[in-house]
């Protein structure tokens, strides 16, 4: 067998623990009450707040049940933003377990892919992309999430429009998306309504519902809110209009991916090419392959390959992705 393939062998190895430490965690989805509960576990620490403390940490989020430390992590930017993208993900997980899974998987690649005798630049390749694959697979949850969210906003606006023309008041109406509608629109209206509930400003809470859902549909959603409160207007007419425009968008994006079908398979397909024929040369003539890594100029030949495949994907996806 192959150097390469005994490095792809412990590449895997290191990819199963994160397997263990990361993803199944992941699949545990947290609820509105459970984070509205993790705050309340942090009010109750804090016997001697003042009112205004307890406001702040109502706006702030929650890293940590001691008080101290909490402070301490709200201030790291780095734990803010992956903090932000957890709770957008709705992952019942702490940006220092996040963080901590991130580096374990690193250093379980690097450490056995030196013990396994391989060269120090390939353990840093290998340790830079387990350290990276956790963020790149929390991305992914993030924007499915944001896309499942937009595809059930239009039923939501609805309901509240709907419910605002029964007679209904506007937290009622949310109530009610909140309780009938699932996860993520379900979710992330049942966290607004708990914060309302419990003494947050309305703008403040309407912030935070945009801040975890970065969507220019839900701007708009919060703008009319904020428009309505300021100044009246029918609010349902605005809100069942707001849902047109959100089912036009998603039939003109499939009309779009039909149309461009063809083209992005080709792209697939041509930029696929390179990768096959590497792994089929690694087995078809390991040791020819073998002496091209070890020789300087073999490796600055694949170093550039990758880079122009890289060049290529990039050039591939920007003239195929259309912004709607």
């Amino acid at each position: 067998m192959s150097l390469f393939l005994i490095a792809i062998f412990v590449f895997l190895s290191a990819m199963s623990l994160i397997v263990i430490l990361f993803m199944l965690p992941m699949a545990v989805k947290d609820t509105a009450q459970a984070r509205i509960k993790r705050r309340l576990t942090t009010i109750g620490h804090m016997t001697h707040a003042s009112r205004s403390e307890l406001q702040s940490l109502l706006k702030a989020p929650v890293y940590s049940n001691n008080p101290w430390l909490n402070n301490l992590l709200c201030n790291i930017p780095l734990v803010q933003k992956i903090g932000l993208n957890l709770e957008r993900a709705n992952v019942d997980m702490s940006p220092s377990v996040f963080l901590l899974c991130s580096g374990g998987a690193c250093l379980v690649t690097f450490f056995m892919l030196m013990i396994v005798g391989k060269p120090i630049w390939m353990a840093l390749l290998f340790a830079s992309i387990a350290l990276v694959i956790p963020s790149v697979y929390l991305r992914y949850v993030i924007w499915k999430r944001l896309r499942k969210f937009l595809e059930q906003m239009p039923d939501g606006l609805e309901m509240i429009s709907q419910s605002l023309q029964a007679g209904q008041g506007l937290t009622q109406a949310m109530v009610y998306v909140a309780k009938e509608m699932p996860d993520p629109i379900g979710t992330e209206f049942s966290v607004f309504i708990e914060e309302v509930n419990l003494g947050l400003p309305l703008n403040d809470a309407l912030r935070k519902f945009e801040q975890r859902m970065s969507l220019p549909e839900v701007r708009l959603f919060n703008t009319a809110l904020l428009v309505q409160r300021e100044i009246g207007g029918s609010l349902s007419e605005l809100l069942t209009k707001l849902a047109n425009i959100i089912r036009d968008r998603f039939r003109i994006e499939r009309l779009i991916k039909s149309l461009t079908a063809q083209n992005r398979m080709s792209a697939w397909t041509v930029s696929s090419i390179p990768p096959f024929l590497a792994v089929f040369m690694f087995i078809r003539e390991p040791v020819m392959m073998n002496e091209m890594l070890v020789h300087p100029g073999g490796r600055a030949m694949l170093a550039t390959a990758l880079v122009l495949e890289v060049i290529g994907i990039l050039v591939f996806r920007k003239f195929i992705k259309i912004h709607i």
